[in-house]
């Protein structure tokens, strides 16, 4: 049995999923049922840490931002940090960027909270 995908953590008051591994079909949709979870139990911060992530596909740019425009309606927020200059070229070419924030590192998007 292998790794979990990704690990739910709190750091502060804020939610991080730590993706563990490339965000392909089999890994971005465990992430958007754990961003559904998360949402269904009224969680308002989350990171999703994506350091240790070479790539990512359409279906996990899209778990983030539509969890992202969800908890917004509520007056939460969804944050990324840690992106690769190829995961960071996938969010401008998608236009992801310009819906979900991005950051260097965890403490820099817990701060922006």
């Amino acid at each position: 049995m292998g790794n979990r995908p990704m690990t739910v953590r709190e750091n502060s008051d804020v939610t991080v999923i730590e993706v563990q591994e490339d965000l392909g079909s089999y890994v971005a949709s465990d992430l958007r049922e754990t961003l559904e979870d998360l949402l269904m139990s009224k969680t308002q911060k989350i990171i999703v840490n994506m350091g240790n992530v070479d790539h990512i596909n359409s279906t996990g740019v899209g778990a983030i931002v539509g969890a992202a425009k969800r908890i917004r309606q509520r007056g939460g927020d969804v944050k990324v940090c840690g992106l690769s200059d190829n995961i960071k070229r996938t969010f401008d070419l998608t236009g992801a960027s310009s819906v979900v924030e991005i950051y260097e590192s965890e403490n820099s998007a817990i701060t922006a909270f």
